[in-house]
């Protein structure tokens, strides 16, 4: 068994189990792809580029990849000014 992260994220990319899901990475008690190096970097490339199409930028996508699309989302909205 891998190590876990507080938040249960694990491999090269720290997938949770349900983002490595919707990005093809399969678990089940004898595998885990998020530990799949090749596997999981192909994951983690849709995923910016899935949240670069959604927040416009890429800092703002690595912000939302290290901690989360709705907490990112959540302060572009309590922003003052526009954000888009």
């Amino acid at each position: 068994m891998a190590p876990l992260s507080r938040a249960r994220e694990v491999g090269l990319w720290q997938f949770i189990a349900s983002t490595g899901y919707l990005y093809g990475l399969h678990r089940s008690d004898w595998v885990d792809e998020r530990m799949d190096p090749e596997k999981s970097t192909q994951a983690a490339i849709a995923y910016l580029t899935d949240l670069h199409g959604l927040l416009g930028d890429w800092m703002t996508a690595l912000a939302a990849y290290n901690c989360g699309e709705g907490n990112v989302l959540r302060q572009i909205k309590n922003q003052r000014e526009g954000y888009f």
